[in-house]
């Protein structure tokens, strides 16, 4: 089972009982899966707002949501299947990528620009609270991982995944095969419309169902090369929606691009010795998205410009 966390005591006043119980809680998720579920995060409200919003730009006609351009791996996606200009289609789904500079400009619908802003101001909030405790539960000062979030490398995603058909032997098409984020955390909402799915310790995948409004949290490669593998970085995927659409808006944080990731003197032992060489957080991911036709981070600046063959 995916463990439910209250991380109330976080973000409001707690005793120190309670702070350490959370911070446990977390700990041991981390070590054990690297997904867990948050609640008392204090999102609820701007989570159901920013849903209405990305409803209502996959609702716009087809050259409208065109009209958002793909620039340096933020702005909108097609369908194949819905695609006007091909040069820029997914298979899978469709989706709008936006950061926290205005790197694009969002299509004119009121309040989705108000929406957004205010959820990624949160969920910053919220992944600032949980690296906090993180960095506390790994014997290091509790500002270790807050001190490299000056410029963080954001990316806020709103997903739509189209209505699919059973395959011949029933089972459902896997729009988003296997594989494990790049980053940081990555802070999922959800519409409460099942989907993801975890792969278990024992290759078995395991079905993530939650309400609508929550918050998922895992962790990314960075955070688990970061932590010379203590802290794990698990594969999911996401299974077509058994009925109608499904919705859905990961948050993925990431530090600054100059933050030197390297194994944390704390996760080095003589059974565990450090694994990896030190690398920048924008060139660790512009190795893991750098491809020919994939823009990615500039290792100094931030994201400003394409991948070269």
């Amino acid at each position: 089972m995916i463990p439910v966390i209250d991380i109330s005591p976080l973000r409001q006043p707690a005793t120190d009982a309670e702070r350490a119980r959370c911070t446990g809680a977390l700990h041991s998720a981390c070590l054990e899966t690297g997904f867990f579920v948050v609640v008392g995060h204090g999102l609820e409200d701007l989570i159901e707002v920013l849903f209405d919003g990305a409803r209502r730009f996959f609702a716009l006609a087809q050259a409208d949501k065109e009209q958002v351009p793909r620039l340096d791996r933020y702005g909108y996606v097609p369908h194949s299947s819905t695609a006007i200009d091909t040069s820029r289609q997914s298979t899978n789904t469709e989706y709008l990528d936006i950061g926290l500079a205005n790197e694009i400009e969002l299509p004119e619908l009121p309040g989705l620009d108000c929406a957004v802003r205010n959820y990624q101001a949160g969920a910053l909030g919220v992944g600032s609270a949980i690296i906090r405790s993180l960095a506390t539960a790994l014997d290091l000062d509790p500002g270790f991982f807050a001190a490299s979030m000056a410029q963080p490398q954001c990316r806020l995603r709103f997903l739509h995944y189209p209505s699919v058909e059973p395959r011949n032997d029933g089972t459902l098409p896997i729009p988003t095969s296997s594989h494990t984020d790049y980053g940081l955390i990555t802070l999922l909402a959800t519409d409460g419309v099942p989907g993801l799915e975890v792969r278990t310790l024992d290759g078995r995948w395991m079905p993530i169902n939650v309400a609508a409004g929550s918050l998922i949290i895992n962790l990314g490669d960075m955070l688990a090369r970061w932590t010379n593998d203590v802290y794990k970085s698990t594969p999911h995927r996401v299974v077509g929606p058994a009925k109608g659409e499904r919705y859905s808006i990961p948050f993925f944080v990431n530090p600054d691009p100059a933050t030197v990731v390297e194994c944390i003197p704390t996760c080095v032992t003589q059974t565990n010795p450090c694994q990896y060489e030190p690398v920048s957080a924008g060139e660790f991911l512009a190795m893991r998205i750098d491809t020919e036709s994939e823009p990615y981070v500039d290792p100094h600046e931030g994201p400003a410009r394409r991948a070269t063959a």
